[in-house]
């Protein structure tokens, strides 16, 4: 009884894997976590193409709400934002150059130690370019920290949804 449970059980798995499987191949945003011979041959959405377009609407989307604080309020504000915006794309962009910088024969605890460091410095970079733009340009707050969250959360958002050419 158990193992015709079992059994089953294992059949019904085997069969959502399969429309995982399936879905991830045909759709692009579902994400296989299994990682077997099934999922080896797929190829990865990311690209270093998408790299540079992520990075090019993260400025662009930036210079568009410094435009539009430039407008509604005052040049103070318009930079504030346009640093703001800026210091998330330049991290961004950082982090995703090193990660295609990677050799394609690398061993996966180098690749994984690759990604965690880059993370690690993206992070720092971020906190001092911060810094230095609070400190020593004195930019306005509210404007700064809306054009980062603007560049480096809203617009990364919005990138995932573009289908992939």
């Amino acid at each position: 009884m158990a193992k015709e449970a079992n059994k089953k059980m294992l059949e019904h798995c085997e069969k959502c894997f399969d429309h995982l499987y399936s879905a991830s191949s045909k759709n692009g945003p579902f994400v296989n976590l299994f990682m077997t011979e099934r999922s080896a041959n797929i190829e990865p959405k990311s690209k270093p193409g998408l790299v540079v377009k992520l990075a090019f609407l993260q400025t662009f989307g930036t210079a568009i709400f410094s435009l539009a604080l430039y407008y509604c309020f005052d040049t103070r504000e318009a930079i504030s934002g346009l640093f703001g915006g800026l210091i998330a794309a330049a991290a961004s962009l950082f982090f995703a150059g090193r990660l295609f910088t990677t050799k394609q024969d690398a061993q996966a605890q180098e690749i994984l130690f690759r990604f965690y460091f880059s993370e690690a410095f993206k992070v720092l970079f971020t906190l001092a370019m911060m810094a230095i733009c609070i400190i020593v340009v004195k930019v306005s707050m509210l404007p700064f920290i809306i054009g980062y969250l603007l560049a480096a959360v809203v617009i990364n958002w919005l990138f995932l949804l573009v289908p992939e050419t």
